[in-house]
C-alpha cells in the first residue's frame, strides 16, 4: 500500500472503505468495451505467466510491447497500451502512464506508421447507385445507405436494424434526398 493510500485510509471512515472495497474493478471499466479490456489484460497476464514474470515493471512492459510490435500496427499497440494502463491501474494499482521508455517506443513505432485512407463514395457515385441500381436486388442496400447518410441512426442501431424497421421513414428520407438533389 502506498503512502497516499495510507493517508486516505486514515481519513476515510471504515464503512466507506468497506463499501469501496465491494465495488468490482470490472464495473469501473467502460461498459461497451469492457470485454476487450479484460481480454487484453488476460493476454498480458498469460504472457507474464509464460515468461515467469512476478511483478509488472517498465522493462517487462517494454519487452511485451516489442513482441506485440512484430505482428501489430502502431495504432493497435497504442490501443493495447491504453487498455493495459486502465486495467493494471484498477486491478494491480500499477500506473504505467509514467513508463517513459514504453511511451518512447510506441512513439518511434508511430513515426513509420502511415494509416490506410478509407475509401469514401463521392456524391455522384451515391446518386448513380440510388437511381440506377435495380430495386429488386439493392432496395435494402439503398435504404441503409440513405439512413446512414441522413444520420438517422447511431452506429449500433444501424447494425441492429431489421427489414421491417423504419422502411416508411426511409422512403420519406429518399424522397427528400432526391428533391434536395433536384433529381425528381
Amino acid at each position: 500500500m502506498s503512502t497516499s493510500d495510507e493517508d486516505t485510509s486514515v481519513c476515510t471512515p471504515p464503512e466507506i472503505r468497506k463499501e469501496a472495497s465491494n465495488v468490482q474493478c470490472d464495473q469501473l471499466l467502460p461498459q461497451k468495451s469492457k470485454e476487450f479490456y479484460l481480454k487484453v489484460y488476460a493476454q498480458f497476464k498469460d504472457w507474464c505467466k509464460i515468461k515467469k514474470v512476478a511483478k509488472v515493471s517498465e522493462n517487462v512492459l517494454l519487452v511485451y510491447m516489442e513482441e506485440k510490435a512484430k505482428n501489430k500496427k502502431a495504432s493497435s499497440l497504442w490501443a493495447t497500451f491504453s487498455m493495459l494502463k486502465q486495467t493494471l491501474k484498477l486491478k494491480e494499482n500499477v500506473d504505467i502512464s509514467k513508463y517513459y521508455k514504453v511511451i518512447a517506443f510506441l512513439k518511434r513505432k508511430n513515426d513509420s506508421y502511415t494509416p490506410k485512407k478509407a475509401a469514401v463514395f463521392e456524391k455522384h457515385q451515391i446518386t448513380k447507385f440510388i437511381l440506377e441500381a435495380p430495386d429488386e436486388i439493392f432496395l435494402s442496400s439503398k435504404v441503409i445507405l440513405i439512413i446512414g447518410i441522413a444520420g438517422a441512426c447511431r452506429t449500433d442501431e444501424l447494425c441492429n436494424m431489421k427489414m421491417t424497421d423504419n422502411i416508411r421513414v426511409a422512403f420519406v428520407v429518399l424522397l427528400l434526398f432526391l428533391q434536395l438533389e433536384g433529381l425528381q
